[in-house]
């Protein structure tokens, strides 16, 4: 090879591997960038992510098709002309920035609306970065035919990687959501320039006829001298295409490991926080495990990682059966509390995540060991991705109408705890001494029998006590009653997940009670004895739940309810009696509370009373200036914007006193701390208003403290800068 020939070829690796890592940064940095942005318009919740994961998947899916059928057509021009027309085209799109026109209208059809909303705003360009990565393997395959293309995946990976680890440590606390869509844009047109020019100087080179021995590059897949044995991927013969039982590991490999990723992230975000961080972390361990795995069949040590994972998802079977293990510890006179070392949702978080890397190592090291030669790449990726989508689309699509509750989380685990069983049998089953008949039986026996614990654990984790459970885009909701063997204090309870979203007492005497949270000496009971006013009383209420503060309603007043879930609207008329039995006039709207009053006439309310916060993933844009500004829109001179602010994990105190720091607003706070009898929960309330007559009634200056200096100041939250991450406990 002359020194000429090697510097081009050099250069060419530089520029394949310059352009797959772009596209894979941009691929995977656009993800969480358009999902804060359209986060308000949806609810906040945690189903937003996974939505957006399912168009990722699918895009994905489109882009490695388009990949693997162009690189079938025989005329170099056409494959370099269709190319370069989709990436014009790709840019003419931007920016990326979704208009207002796109905000929903209600609450109804949540899913399929993102995903217009993305197919609409980011549809093309992501089609075309999702190309990029087995396309540019392609023409590296295809004129570098001595050398494996392999590691420019792992590469690409570390591409997306970095993307998802710089968006919460450096773009989202630096830039706003404008200056993050705006950059990207900037980005995407580099990287068109990049793709676009390597096409054509591939067009060249496949027009010139490339000569193959006339390329050598430094990089390649083999595996370590003296590591070729049990790691080394079952070798091909390079005429024969792989079979269909290899194709459907293909499939099913990764479909389990994107199951995995979106039913951990769900489970992560909703017991702690929907924030980027929370979403990044379980797609950045997902990547790694391809970073691992691609870049040598060395680091994929199979009988360590089978066992790890089986004894991983075991412990985790433990921790979900811990009354029924502590039960059995203590008949052998063993006292342990498994709640002590679970009991932390941040521990329960970690715990989940090393089980998700692990199940990862697993299914994309048993797909490197069974990956094709080059010849059949893009057939491999396109498989690959299909296996990504059909996971997303069982998670985000099927398991909702389907289940009542997460139950893909369990199916999951049992899945991979299958899996991880399977490899450690395919390892030791010809192994002394189970390769004899009773050693066979001994290991089916045990295996089945930790299976069923696995199994087990599953089903105990479901509310098995619930009177009536529901799912949809926006959570699981469950109907529960307590002290059924105590008329008086008989109750029912509704449930989002893990949280108290309201109860009412069964017994006649006493269902018009307010309970929990809104019982009268907390900061809206409060607010509604004391506000005085000319004309009858109209209350705005940000969160339907039972519907409880309804229950002070008198007659002539107007109670009107905003409300994103229909399922919740449902069940508080169904199975509570708050809204039927008010003396008020009482409205529900359906929608997003900030996007519904955007479209409203000034309704002059006395009282709004904001409680969508006391679940952990809350609506951060309903917690911005911009949303408080529309809130007095609203709001009569003298007021009250009573915000709830319970919360587990997340303090809003900083939140809430910037906001009224920057409007100027007095704010105090109402803690009600008495939460030992049946019906009561402790809550936290701030007040925002300048009614001076209010702020000075005796009761409510006994009861409150001023909120200005009882917090640390965080930067103010706007529809462009908010952070949860800050205000975590």
């Amino acid at each position: 090879m002359t020194p000429m020939v090697h510097n081009k070829t050099v250069a060419f690796a530089w520029w394949c591997a310059v352009t797959i890592f772009l596209s894979a940064f941009l691929l995977f940095q656009v993800q969480p960038i358009i999902s804060k942005m359209i986060l308000p318009w949806f609810g906040g919740g945690p189903a937003v992510w996974t939505a957006c994961m399912l168009f990722f998947q699918v895009t994905l899916l489109g882009g490695y098709s388009y990949a693997h059928f162009l690189e079938r057509i025989s005329s170099p021009r056409w494959r370099v002309g269709l190319h370069l027309t989709l990436i014009v085209v790709a840019a003419a799109t931007l920016p990326i920035t979704p208009q207002a026109a796109w905000k929903p209208a209600d609450g109804t059809q949540p899913t399929w609306r993102i995903l217009m909303l993305l197919a609409g705003n980011v549809g093309l360009p992501y089609f075309v970065l999702a190309s990029t990565g087995p396309m540019v393997q392609a023409w590296f395959g295809r004129l570098v035919p001595n050398r494996s293309p392999y590691r420019l995946y792992a590469l690409s990976n570390v591409g997306s990687l970095g993307a998802l680890l710089t968006y919460p440590f450096l773009f989202e606390p630096l830039l706003t959501t404008g200056w993050q869509g705006g950059l990207w844009s900037a980005a995407f047109l580099l990287f068109a320039l990049l793709c676009g020019s390597l096409a054509w100087a591939t067009f060249r080179a496949d027009r010139r006829g490339v000569a193959e021995d006339d390329i050598e590059l430094p990089v390649d897949d083999r595996p370590l001298a003296g590591t070729e044995g049990a790691t080394a991927p079952t070798s091909y013969a390079q005429d024969l295409p792989p079979t269909a039982d290899r194709r459907l590991a293909w499939l099913l490999l990764p479909a389990l490991a994107t199951m995995m990723l979106l039913a951990i992230t769900n489970h992560v975000c909703q017991d702690v926080a929907v924030v980027p961080f929370f979403w990044v972390v379980p797609l950045g361990l997902y990547l790694l495990t391809f970073i691992i795995c691609f870049d040598s069949p060395v680091w994929y040590r199979r009988r360590i990682l089978s066992v790890t994972t089986m004894v991983a998802l075991l412990l985790l079977a433990i921790a979900q059966l811990d009354t029924y293990v502590e039960d059995l510890l203590e008949r052998v006179h063993v006292d342990l509390d498994i709640s002590d070392y679970t009991g932390d949702l941040l521990v329960e978080a970690g715990i989940y995540l090393v089980v998700l890397f692990l199940i990862c190592m697993v299914c994309h090291g048993e797909l490197v060991r069974c990956k094709p030669p080059t010849r059949w790449l893009t057939s491999f990726y396109l498989m690959v991705s299909a296996g990504g989508a059909l996971g997303g689309i069982f998670v985000a699509l099927i398991c909702p109408q389907v289940f009542s509750t997460h139950l893909e989380l369990g199916i999951g685990l049992v899945a991979a705890f299958m899996l991880a069983m399977g490899v450690l049998w395919d390892e030791f089953w010809t192994t002394w001494p189970i390769d004899r008949w009773w050693g066979k039986g001994i290991a089916v026996a045990i295996g089945f029998l930790l299976l069923l614990a696995v199994v087990r654990a599953q089903f105990e984790s479901l509310n098995a006590d619930a009177l009536f459970s529901v799912r949809n885009f926006y959570g699981v909701l469950s109907v529960e009653e307590m002290h059924q063997d105590d008329s008086y204090n008989h109750i029912r309870r509704l449930l989002n997940g893990r949280i108290l979203h309201g109860s009412q007492f069964l017994n006649e005497e006493r269902r018009k009670e307010a309970t929990t949270y809104y019982n009268p000496d907390s900061g809206i009971g409060l607010s509604i004895a004391h506000l005085v006013t000319r004309e009858p009383l109209r209350v705005a209420v940000v969160g339907l739940g039972t519907g409880t503060i309804a229950s002070y309603g008198r007659p002539g007043e107007h109670y009107t309810y905003y409300e994103i879930n229909p399922n919740v609207e449902r069940l508080a008329n169904e199975y509570f009696t708050f809204l039927s039995d008010s003396d008020a006039e009482v409205n529900v709207i359906l929608g997003d509370a900030r996007i519904s009053m955007e479209r409203q006439i000034p309704q002059r309310y006395d009282i709004i009373a904001l409680d969508a916060f006391s679940g952990d993933a809350i609506p951060a844009h309903l917690l911005t200036a911009e949303a408080f500004q529309e809130y007095l829109r609203h709001l009569q001179p003298e007021g009250i914007i009573a915000v709830h602010i319970s919360n587990r994990h997340l303090d809003l105190t900083p939140v809430v006193g910037g906001i009224a720091q920057h409007l100027q607003i007095p704010a105090i706070k109402i803690e009600w701390n008495e939460d030992e009898y049946v019906g009561e929960a402790s809550s936290d309330w701030v007040l925002l208003t300048r009614n001076e007559v209010f702020l000075h009634t005796p009761e409510i200056a006994l009861a409150s403290t001023p909120l200005e200096g009882t917090y640390e100041p965080i930067p103010l939250w706007t529809d462009q800068y908010s952070n949860l991450f800050q205000i975590l406990q």
